[in-house]
């Protein structure tokens, strides 16, 4: 085999491996963009934390008896960390009913139908900032 030969493999071979590794990608700065047909890494970003207690809690039926009756003897905010169960939710019913003698049956449950079916064992608990919980929670 020749010098030219071996050359020639050398450089064959380099040019494979070179193609199948990302060392040998050359570098972008800021002002070039890739041109390769590799997809460009995304990443998600983390959500904002909610600005306002409201933002807690999406809209629906039952929402704003929520939001007006809740937190008058504890932090509303305590409402949607849990994940309670169903089950659960009923039990918090039952032992709010004399708590909150003064809302109607069909506003009792107008709230915790909303409550079981936004933050339930099946949802992922949202985050929910520090101050939120300034009132305290009572045990749930």
């Amino acid at each position: 085999m020749s010098t030219r030969d071996v050359l020639a493999i050398a450089l064959l071979v380099g040019a494979i491996v070179g193609g199948c590794s990302d060392a040998a990608a050359p570098a972008l700065d800021g002002d070039e963009a890739s041109t390769g047909s590799e997809p460009m890494a995304t990443t998600d970003p983390e959500p904002a934390p909610p600005a306002t207690l409201a933002d807690l809690f999406p809209e629906g039926e039952g929402r704003s008896l929520v939001l007006d009756t809740c937190g008058s003897c504890h932090a509303v905010a305590c409402s949607v960390i849990g994940q309670r169960t169903l089950a659960r939710w009923e039990g918090l019913k039952d032992d709010h009913r004399d708590k909150a003698s003064n809302l109607a049956e069909e506003d009792l449950d107008s709230i915790f139908s909303y409550l079981s079916g936004n933050f339930n064992d099946s949802t992922p608990e949202p985050m929910v900032p520090a101050h939120f919980f300034d009132l305290g929670c009572t045990p749930f």
